[in-house]
């Protein structure tokens, strides 16, 4: 009977609650909040902690440092290039002054030869003593026209050529493989223009990209010693056209 009675209490007492709730929310005294009005709401903005100047003024001296990171770094550079020996540049302008001559004579040529290095006088000695590997192509014949990078020296020896003639004015020894025996070459060194000489005569040493003008005397040929300078194979419809420039020392059309 007891656990009846409390329970028809609490019941009693869950519905007078429920209804005083209903009354109350149907008065308006207690309103639900409305998630229209909390969108619509602009709330006031939160200020932070504000730096203060020094702080600021560190921060503005760490760009200007991260700015000026880049001129150290110049002054680096400048500084090694003055700690190179003078010795290094003067390997640099000797080399320079070697290769120069060969790039332009390679520019200056045709199309199809354009930028093709024939083999120096020292590297064809080199392959010819096993030295270094043959490569043919370093040998390729001289196209008409086309000026070749040369070492030019001189020789005094007295007899026959290759071809069979004596030694004489207006001939040179050459690399039959890149200049053909019983052709001419116009010979200049540097701007100089120095002749058209015919190719009679080969050498033991007269090989690859290298021209031996022959001249009496002895001296003046030891004196002559290696130079660089360039040759332009003649075409063949042209080898006996009388040349413009005024003959020089070693010049003069030898007969075949």
């Amino acid at each position: 009977m007891k656990s009846n009675g409390f329970s028809r209490l609490e019941i009693l007492r869950t519905g007078v609650a429920l209804a005083i709730a209903v009354a109350i929310l149907g008065t308006g005294a207690i309103a639900l909040p409305s998630l229209a009005t909390a969108e619509n709401t602009e709330l006031p903005p939160v200020k932070g902690p504000q730096l203060e100047a020094d702080a600021l003024a560190a921060i503005e001296s760490v760009h200007e440092a991260a700015a000026m990171l880049v001129e150290p770094a110049k002054e680096k550079a400048v500084d090694v290039a003055r700690a190179l020996p003078k010795g290094a540049a003067s390997v640099a302008r000797t080399t320079t002054s070697i290769a120069k001559p060969i790039a332009t004579g390679a520019l200056k040529a045709a199309p199809s030869a354009a930028g093709f290095v024939r083999a120096t006088a020292h590297e064809a000695i080199k392959m010819k003593k096993g030295l270094l590997p043959m490569i043919p192509s370093r040998f390729r014949r001289a196209e008409e026209g086309v000026t070749i990078p040369v070492s030019l020296t001189q020789y005094c020896v007295q007899g026959e050529t290759r071809r069979g003639r004596q030694t004489r004015h207006g001939i040179l020894a050459a690399d039959p493989r890149i200049f053909p025996l019983a052709r001419y070459v116009d010979v200049y060194l540097g701007k100089d223009y120095l002749g058209r000489y015919l190719v009679d005569d080969t050498g033991g040493n007269v090989l690859g990209a290298t021209v031996d003008i022959w001249n009496p005397n002895c001296r003046e040929a030891r004196k002559f010693g290696r130079h660089w300078g360039s040759a332009v194979l003649i075409a063949r419809e042209v080898e006996q056209i009388p040349i413009a420039e005024a003959p020089t020392r070693w010049e003069g059309l030898a007969e075949r």
